[in-house]
Order: C-alpha cells, then structure tokens, then sequence
C-alpha cells in the first residue's frame, strides 16, 4: 500500500507553474513530500521533467546527500514496478550529478563553470578556516601599521574613542565584526556607505529608525493602556476602590494623546508632558483592600513602563540626539573606510595564493549570475543560462537564507521572465541561525503576501505533525499559543501555526508503571535547595539541574514506556532513547556527564567544546612552543609538571631558589647544565637535575628535527618517543584523549596544506583559532548504538527527533552580549556607535544605537523563543522541561497540592490568552515565559486546562544517593595505596594471575587476515609476489608544450576512457553489423538516453571500436550473441581457500573474491572468457603478467557457476589493438 497524503501534502506534490512557499511545521514530513513532489515531476506522463533540471537546495551537505539517496531510493522504488522504463533508467543515472546541493556547493560550480566571467584562475582552492584567520591577521596588522604611518588624524580619533590603549584587538575585532556582517548583503560597498548615510542624514526625523521608534511606542501604550483598563475594572467592581477611577481615566487620556500622536515631536511634548495624578486617599471600609492594592500594582507597573519609554526615545529633545549623530558620523566614515580598505586588502592577498573562503563563493557567483542596471541587481547572460537549464528552483530550509542567497537563486529562477518557478519550503518558528546572519523576514515577506488561495504565488501550510504524541503537541500549542505573537517571535501562532497530531501510536502500553504518564512535565528546582556544591563552597546550580534530571531519568527507565516502531511493539526506556538539550554545550556537557556518571547513568556529550584546554592538548601544544621558542617561562613549567618533565611544585620551587636572579627558563637549563658538571649528585637534589638533563636533552633532539620535519610527523613522533601517547592513553578517559591528540595531528596535518609554513606559524594557527572562539569540540568516540544519555545542544539537535527530550537549563539567563558592544550592528538600522567627546572625556551611545540595541535585544529574544519551539518539537513520546529559579512559597505549595490531585488526561479549560508584549520583552530566561503560562496572577495556582505536569524537586531529592559507595571507595582507594606490596598474601592466586597475564591468543595471525577481496586487489597482491619488490615497467614522463587547461583535458579524458569503453561495449547489439556512421549513431542514441554520460561519449574513438569488432574476438563474440550465448557484465562471488592467499596459513578458512566479468561467451567446446584494457603499455607480456591472476579467478568463477569447462583466457587491448591469449 502507497503512502496516504493529507489534502495539504497532495497540494505541495501537485501544484505546477508557480511560485509556492510551503510553510512545513515541525514533523510534518516536508523532506518525504519534497522528494514525492520531484518522483512525481520526472514521472509526469504530460510534462515529465529530468531530475538534473530542477535545482535542489539545502542547508547542508548532509541535507543534500539524504535528499538524493531518498531521491535514488524512490526511483529504484519505480523501477521494481515498472522494469525496463527507459525514463526511470535516466533518471537513476542523471541523479549522481543532478543539482541537489547546498548553496555554497553551488555558488562554487557556478564560478568552476564561469571563472572567466570574473577573470580569476580556474586552479583556486578553498581556503582552511585557521589559514584564513592567519591571513586576515596578517592583513589587519599591515593595515593598521600602515594607518599608525601615516598618521591620519581621523584614523588617530577613531582608535582613542573605540581601542583599549594596550593593543588593537577591540579595533581588529570591529573590523572583522562589520565586515562579515558586510558581506551577507549583495552589494557590501553600498550597505556600508548607507550605515555613513543614515548619520549624515538631513532629515533624521523622517528615516525609518525614527519611524521606527515611533511605531514601539505607539505599541507600548497600547500595552500600558491594556494595564489600565484591567485597573479600572476593578475600579468599577461592586467592591472595587472607585475612588481611584478618576486618576485612571486621566491617565488614559495622557496615554491616548502618546498613541495617537501625529509625529515624532508631539509623541515627544506627550510624553514629557504626562502628570501622574495622587491617587485620592479617601476611606471606604466597603472597598476590598486587596483590591485596592491590586490598582495600585497596576498603576505602578504602568507608569514604570511609562518611564521605560521615555528613557528609550524621548530622552532628549531631537536636535540634540541629531547632534551627537553628527558628531559621530566621523567615526562611521572611519570605520567604514578602514573596512573597505580591509576587503581589498584580503582580496588583494586572497588571490595573490589562489584562493577563495566561503564569503567569496557567494559574492563571486552573485558577480557571474548579476549585473547592474540603473542602480538595480539583474541577471547576466549566465544566469539566463542557467534559467534555461532549470525547469524548477527548489529551496529548502528557507527560512535560513539570507540576501545573498536570495538574490543568486532569485537571479537564476525565471522570476525575471514573469514566470513563477520557485518552490521554498520552511519554518520560520524554527528560524535560529540569526548568529550566522540569515534573514527570516524574507520568509515572513512571502508568508504574508502569498495566498493560500489558487494563485501565481500561493502558500500552502502543512500543520500535522507525524513525529509527536498528542500529550506533546498539546504542551507545545498551549505555551506557544500564549507567548508566540507577530509582533514577537515573527509569526502569530494561531490555527495556521499550530500543530495537529498526525501520527499514530497504539494504546497505552501494558506493563506500564501507574504512574508513569506521557503528558509533558515541567521540573522545577528552588536556587535555595541547590544543594550540590564546588570545591570552593559555592553553589553550582548546574550540578544541581543535572541531579534532578537524573532522579527522574531513574524513574523512566524503571517505569516508563515507549514504543519500538521496527518491533511493533512497547517497551522499557532505555537510556538511549533519552536526549538532554541545552541551549549552549559549554559549562553544560561537563557537568551533566560528570553528574550522570556518579549517578550510575551512561552519559556522552555529543557536541563537546573546549577542545583547545583539554589537559593531553594544551599540554602539547606547549611542548611546541618551548620547541619552536625556549625562552618562555609559563609553558616551559606547564611542559616540566607533565610527563614530558615529571617534576612535582616542590622540585620548581627547588629550581627557582637555587637561581633567583634569573628567568626561570634561564634557571632552569643552568640548573641542567650545573647538574652535569657537576662530579655528585647535591644533596638536595632527590633527582631533580637528572630529571632536567634528561628534558633538555630530549627537546634539543626534537628541536634538530623542526626544521625539515612536517609538524603532523614531529606530534607523531613526539607521542611515540617520550611515552607521552601511552601515558594519556592510560589516563581516565584514555580512549577520549588519543582520539583528541590524534584529531591535532589531523589539524597540523590540513596545516600543512595551507600557504603558511613551519612551527612558528602552526603555532599561531592554532592561536587564532583560540582567539576567535573557532572550537573544534573533542573527537568523537561514540557508536551510534550505544546504550547512553545523549547531550547535546538544541543547534545540533535540529532536524533530529528523540523518544524523550529533557530541555535543559531553562533558567539559564539569555546570552544578550551582542547588544553590549561599543558598535551594534542590524540588518536594516545599520551600525550603531557610540558619541565620544575626547575633550570632555564622555561616551554615550546615540540615538540610532539605542534603537539598534533594542531591536537586537527584541529580535535576540524572538531567537530564543524560536531554539524553545525547535527544544519542544524534538520529542516523540515525552518532552520534560527542566529548570532552577527562586520560586515563591504560595507557589511551591500550589505544585505540591496539585501533585496531589489525581491525572486524568487533559484537564478541561479555555484557550489562554495571549501574553502581554511587555512581559515577553522583559523576559530574562525561558522560565520567565514558561511560569507565567502555567501559573495564574500573583496565587501561583496551575491554571486550568494546562497540560504541563509540575513537579518541584527539593535538596533532599536530590541528595547524591552513590554518596555512602563513593566513601567505600575512598577508603578501599586508601588500603590499595598503602598496599605492602613485598608480601604474597595468596600464592594461589598469584599463580592463576601469572598465568592469565602470560596468555597468548592462538589464532592472533588469523585475526589480522583480510577475509574478502575484490579481484583487483588480489591482482596486485599477485603482480607484488612475482616481481618480489622489483619495480614494474613505468611510462616516462612526457611534458608536452601545450596550455595546462589542454593537459588537464587530456588526461581526464584518458582516465574516463576505460569506463567509456566497457560501457559501450556492454551496451552494443552484438547481432548488429556497424560502420563507422552506424556506430556513431548507435553512441548518439545512448547519449540522448542517459545511458551513456557527455563526458564517456566524447571519450570514445569510433575506429578503436571498430577494430576490436572486427578481430577474431569481436566476430566470435557476434556469433554467440546471434545464438544467445554472449554474457556481459557478469558478477560473481566465489570462495577460495585462505591458502591460496596466504600460503603459510594453515586454518582452512574460506576467503571471498568478488568482481565481475567484463565479458564470456559460450561456445561448443567450452567458455571463453575476455577482459578488455585500456592500459598504456607496450608489450602483451606486460598486460599477461599484470593479470593473469584476474583471468585465473574469472575461470574458477565461471567454472563453478556454470559447471563447464573455461577453454580460453582473452585479453584485448585497445592500446595495442591486439588479442593476448592468457
């Protein structure tokens, strides 16, 4: 049975010749419709379409790889029930080079393509990440030498107002800031001159920031007025303080004249100009007090907000803000100019090498695909080429994109042509790369445009989720439908926006604890009972989350039940059904794994960070820096305390007293160097001079070989010769730290490939990647299959969907530093700085920056809500959220009662209200959402319909239970380590240990023997043994005067031409009689069918063909294909005994070949087997002695196939157009 599609999904899969935004909810399956809608496009009887002319973006390389596998699948899916299809066959072989790919693979096949466009070397390479920061290091620091030289006062003010006197790094790092923000827009030049215009401005009061702050006011008041009314409610009430309406009424006139103000200046008169009213004192012991309170905690909280606005946009009057714009607008030009210059620059050095970064890739494919027009981006004649080429331009993950992107896929679309061909599909509520500068707006620009009505550009909303349970999607509604607005997090979730289940889950399990249930859970823990503590005292809130996670992952595993899909049936959790998610990996990985780990629970971080200060790897690396620069005191006494030395603090203390007037690297070989001078040893030494002879003595070994050894080599050998590779090996987590030192010696081995050389520079290398925060994280070990807690951040855990999903930290304050800096930057604002007077020595940041800060805080929020929404929709079965914050008592005792009350699924109970805007703003982490939509007003009662289970942990919940067995084992650590180890306290077991640790595996060579083989591989194992290390015949080389451009050609054409041939041939009706045009015929139609690529049918020469047809070979082969006994193409596994391979082996094991056979035919007295080869030789001996050993298995294979005698062995060669009998 086919797969039943919703009436939404069938849409997406059918629409044709428009363009159509699909908006796919999270689990809606928009990965299995995109792949359905393309089947259905290349299978369309009417308009069938080839795979390779429809564009398929995605947002990574793994993305693309799925897509085309599911691709491949679907249409081998086909094939099985249509066989013979000569379109599906096609199709299966366009798919390996159809476009499904990532942007950037793109934009770089579109400038391999057209390098001439834009006049670059087609031989560039993409540049390493640690080289390009090297690059732009050494870019920076010229150009600032160059500025200090010329001493430019404008450039002189720009680095006084915004550096920090020691050094240039705040003035690199605003350069670097700006200019990759620069870069996401089409034009970067032009972006940056409108951040000078936007202070240079005429008239300021009428530029989109003013109008801006204009339009938050205006919704501010609309918010502050909303407080009000609830306040005069409870004026008007039979109880109510109605003493108090008058004074709330004046205060909604003084707001309404704020709302509806004409301009920036009358908002500005209104508010400055607004009287808070006494509230009147009148007595009235008729009137509730609480309520009275109540109105005036409303009025409070009001003309705070109040109070807020005038702070943010009506500080000052205008023309003084005005003022300091101006004043700061040298600064801007400053900027400006220094990072164009910069681009240059890098350009400049960029190309010098040859190379390009992923910036370039963008930029360039935009310059091959675009053109100005009257100050207008259009399409090139490339692009038109391309526009051609695409049927379709489909975009996945859309919501991600950002200008650059849009342009180069809008420019190679057939929008310019009035026709609609592009097809994107997204989410913006997952919309949380905003760090990476993509623009869901541009999503939100077409949500609200296009129409789910028929039309040319039409959306479609796919809101069932097939990943979830109901339990789940009703928590993820319920709190989304409260704090998700248009004004806050981009889209207003309402009917369109929620999620509707669509998956299907058997009923509840038997065997199920009672009470174990699948409703979402909120766990919740007091900071004052966040007993768990640090070696220093203090509290570690973290530790103590990681506790209370790991109390209840104890319960799932002892009572809960999910349900196995492969098997059909429930079963127990198991830990590796259960994910942690945190919203950043560091400070988070360590402390859950280590906690889990006391805990008794397999834990593994999937995305670990800190790899750079891991103990075996800055260890090493300063190791390399006392090799490359002795001189250096602080890893000098790193490298001595670790193995590499092993000296203890008291033998440095000896070093450094006995030479107190010198550097201590200096103290340190003189001490060495006195030690062996020295006739005895001191007194005082206890080893300590011995022990630095020996260092200095290994280091100058290594430092000899620095000059001429790769640095990939030299880590390896270091390893390797000191011990320093068993020793961490032999450390808690040995297997973690070799992988960690082997993944340096990678690095130091892609260093090699870069245009920098030698240690100095590997040094720096990894300097700058510490220095710009590039993390690798630790090395992975784990097996997928493995039995473990996950951790990860909610980053990673996009596109993923776990069984359970515990998010964590959701009391963790929001990372708000990009709205600290002395410079801002926003995607339509601009740049905001700060007005520095170096006269009066005052700083304050001007009117645009308070703007900008705000919008980046509001936007940075909506961020946030966003990673909440991609947390929730990870679960399949059970979504629990976790936090520590300072809960108040009413509210503790409201969760422990209604941990009291029974459960009986969903409680009853209204849609919640939408959550006032100043409350989402003011928010400071997830909880600050999450509480308030759980509980109502100040009483901290759960509200009613809510489906979120609360549950309030306290410290002795969470008291480390392993604490007694953790005492046991410091005291069995303490007897083992005061061991009497001279004494034999049980000879029997002695005896029994010796004879175990002297065992020796008897089948250890059969162990290491290679079980199956391809026939190739034992051609060359054969070919090695016969010539016994001799080397075989090699053509010389040949270096012809012709373009590198020609050479490349040839030589890809003759590394093609083996494959064309055997392809044709097994293509060819043997029954036919060819002539040169017939032939060329024959070549056209399998070229026009697929079945032969551009690429083989250009590398065929018609006369070597035609030889070979016409030889004794070809005719026999002719006249067995006339009696139906010519076979092509023949697979085989055949099974040899393993003494063939290995002659000295003697255990009788069965040993696989496989291969297939070019070519056999059947004649009356036997097979004849024939292998054709394209190889460069020059004689037949060469060709008999490289493969006869391949014949010899084909016969044997075909000998027990078919169980008839092989009477021939035929080697043809299309080089010496000869038949060599084997």
């Amino acid at each position: 049975m086919g797969t039943v599609w919703t009436a939404e999904q069938q849409k997406v899969i059918d629409l044709r010749n428009r363009n159509i935004l699909v908006s796919a909810a999270a689990g809606s399956g928009k990965t299995a419709v995109l792949v359905e809608r393309i089947i259905q496009r290349i299978t369309d009887a009417r308009e069938p379409v080839d795979v390779d002319r429809m564009l398929i973006v995605t947002f990574t390389e793994a993305a693309a790889s799925e897509m085309k596998e599911r691709i491949a699948a679907a249409i081998e899916k086909q094939l099985e029930q249509r066989p013979g299809d000569d379109r599906l066959e096609r199709q299966a072989a366009l798919i390996h080079t159809a476009p499904i790919t990532t942007i950037h693979s793109f934009c770089l096949s579109v400038i391999r393509d057209h390098f001439h466009v834009i006049g670059i070397d087609p031989g560039f390479r993409i540049v390493e990440e640690g080289e390009l920061k090297l690059l732009r290091q050494d870019v920076l620091d010229e150009m600032l030498e160059e500025c200090y030289e010329k001493g430019d006062e404008r450039f002189l003010a720009f680095v006084e107002k915004f550096g920090r006197g020691r050094n240039d790094r705040k003035i690199e790092e605003l350069i670097l800031k700006l200019y990759e923000f620069s870069c996401s827009y089409p034009r970067p030049g032009k972006w940056l001159d409108s951040c000078v215009l936007a202070y240079k401005g005429e008239d300021l009061l009428s530029s989109g920031f003013v109008k801006n702050a204009e339009l938050r006011a205006r919704r501010r008041g609309q918010d502050i007025d909303g407080i009000l009314s609830r306040a005069l409610k409870i004026c008007e009430e039979p109880d109510g303080p109605y003493m108090y309406a008058d004074m709330i009424e004046s205060d909604r006139k003084y707001l309404d004249r704020i709302v509806k103000a004409e301009n920036f200046e009358t908002m500005y008169e209104a508010v400055n100009g607004f009287a808070w009213r006494r509230l009147s004192t009148k007595r009235d012991e008729t009137v509730s007090a609480e309520k009275k309170e109540e109105v005036k905690k409303l009025r409070k909280q009001a003309k705070k907000l109040v109070e807020g606005i005038q702070a943010a946009y009506f500080y000052a009057p205008w023309q003084e803000w005005a003022e300091d714009m101006k004043d700061a607008s040298g600064s801007m030009e400053t900027l400006s100019g220094l990072v164009k210059k910069f681009s240059k620059l890098l350009g400049e050095k960029k190309r010098s090498r040859n190379m390009i970064d992923f910036n370039d890739m963008e930029q360039f494919a935009l310059s091959i695909l675009t053109e100005e027009k009257d100050g207008h981006l259009t399409s090139s004649r490339v692009a038109e080429e391309y526009q051609e080429r695409f049927e379709e331009v489909m975009i996945d993950e859309y919501q991600d994109s950002n200008l650059v992107q849009e342009t180069i896929l809008t420019s190679v679309s057939r929008m310019g042509r009035e026709q609609n061909n592009i097809f994107m599909v997204g989410d913006v509520k997952q919309s949380i790369y905003r760090f990476r500068l993509s623009r869901p707006e541009l999503f939100m620009e077409k949500y609200d445009t296009y129409t789910p009505e028929d039309s040319t550009c039409q959306r479609v909303d796919l809101h069932k989720n097939f990943r979830s349970r109901p339990e789940v999607l009703d928590s993820v509604n319920y709190l989304f439908e409260q704090i998700m607005q248009r004004g806050f997090g981009g889209i207003e979730y309402d009917d369109n926006a929620a999620l509707y289940a669509g998956a299907d889950f058997p009923s509840d399990p038997e065997g199920a604890d009672g009470g174990f249930s699948y409703r979402t859970e909120l766990l919740l823990l007091d900071k004052k009972d966040a007993s768990v503590r640090n070696a220093d005292g203090s509290r570690d809130e973290k530790k103590a989350e990681a506790r209370m996670i790991a109390r209840r992952i104890r319960e799932l595993t002892d009572s809960g039940m999910v349900y196995d899909r492969a098997r059909g049936t429930y079963r127990r959790v198991q830990y590796r059904d259960i994910v942690i998610l945190t919203r950043s990996i560091k400070g988070w990985a360590e402390s859950f794994s280590s906690v889990l780990a006391e805990e008794g629970i397999p834990a593994y971080s999937v995305s670990r960070e800190g790899y750079f200060e891991t103990y075996e790897v800055s260890v090493l690396m300063d190791y390399l820096r006392i090799l490359d620069n002795a001189r250096q005191d602080l890893p000098l006494a790193a490298v001595l305390t670790s193995p590499f030395g092993g000296l203890d603090v008291q033998e440095l203390a000896r070093i450094r007293l006995a030479f107190s007037g010198l550097p201590f690297y200096a103290a340190a070989a003189r001490y060495a160097e006195e030690y062996m001078k020295a006739e005895e040893m001191p007194e005082n030494d206890s080893g300590t001079g011995a022990k630095l002879a020996a260092f200095y003595e290994q280091t100058a070994y290594f430092r000899r070989k620095v000059p001429y050894t790769p640095i990939h080599e030299l880590l390896g050998e270091i390893t390797d010769r000191t011990g320093y590779g068993t020793y961490i090996s032999a450390m808690p987590g040995g297997a973690q730290r070799q992988a960690n030192v082997e993944m340096l010696m990678e690095k130091a081995a892609a260093f090699e490939g870069t245009s920098y050389k030698g240690l100095f520079n590997f040094i720096r290398y990894i300097e700058q990647l510490r220095k710009y925060d590039v993390d690798y994280g630790e090395a992975g070990i784990l097996d997928e299959q493995a039995d473990t807690v996950r951790i990860m951040s909610i980053h990673k855990s996009k596109g993923l969907e776990f069984p359970i999903v515990f998010a964590a930290g959701m009391g963790k304050a929001f990372n708000m530093q990009d709205v600290r800096g002395s410079v801002i930057l926003h995607p339509e604002l601009g740049a905001g700085l700060d007005a520095v007077d170096l006269k009066q020595r005052t700083k304050a940041p001007t009117f645009l920056k308070k703007m900008i800060q705000e919008e980046s805080a509001l936007e940075n929020l909506a961020e946030e809500m966003r990673v909440l929404y991609v947390a929730m929709t990870r679960a399949k079965e059970k979504m629990i959220l976790t936090g520590v914050r300072e809960l108040p008592e009413n509210m503790k005792e409201n969760i422990r009662i209604s941990r009291t009350e029974e459960k009986s699924g969903a409680k009853g109970g209204n849609s919640p209200d939408k959550m006032e805007l100043y409350r989402l703003e003011e928010a400071k982490t997830c909880l600050d959402w999450i509480i308030p939509a759980v509980f109502s007003g100040e009483n901290g009662q759960i509200r009613q319909g809510c489906p979120i289970d609360v549950r309030l942990f306290t410290a002795e919940d969470i008291r480390n239970e392993k604490e007694a067995e953790h005492t046991a084992d410091v005291l069995a650590r303490d007897t083992l380590e005061h061991w009497d180890c001279t004494k034999h306290h049980a000879p029997e077991y002695g005896e029994c240990l010796k004879e175990q640790m002297d065992y020796t595996y008897p089948w250890e060579a059969e162990g290491q023997m290679k079980l199956k083989f391809t026939v190739s591989e034992l051609k060359k194992r054969t070919a090695l043994r016969e010539e016994a290390g001799e080397e075989m015949y090699q053509e010389p080389d040949v270096v012809p005067l012709i373009p590198r451009f020609l050479t490349e050609e040839e030589a890809l054409t003759g590394a093609s031409r083996g494959s064309a041939y055997h392809k044709l041939l097994e293509l060819l009706d043997f029954t036919e009689k060819y002539d040169e045009e017939r032939l060329a015929q024959a070549v056209g139609k399998y070229r026009a069918a697929g079945k032969l690529t551009e690429e083989m049918a250009d590398c065929i020469r018609t006369d070597d063909i035609l030889y070979f047809l016409g030889c004794k070979s070809g005719r026999r082969m002719a006249e067995a294909a006339a009696h139906g006994r010519l076979y092509r193409e023949q697979p085989f596994v055949l099974g040899v005994p393993s003494a063939e391979i290995y002659p000295e082996d003697q255990s009788g094991e069965t040993v696989l070949v496989q291969g297939i056979i070019d070519v056999y035919f059947e004649e009356p007295d036997g097979l004849v087997v024939l292998d054709y080869k394209t190889d460069q030789v020059r004689t037949a001996d060469e060709l008999k002695e490289k493969y006869h050993a391949q014949l010899d298995y084909y016969a044997q294979a075909l000998e027990q196939l078919t169980e008839k005698p092989v009477k021939e062995k035929i080697i043809y060669s299309f080089t010496l157009r000869k038949e060599i009998a084997v």
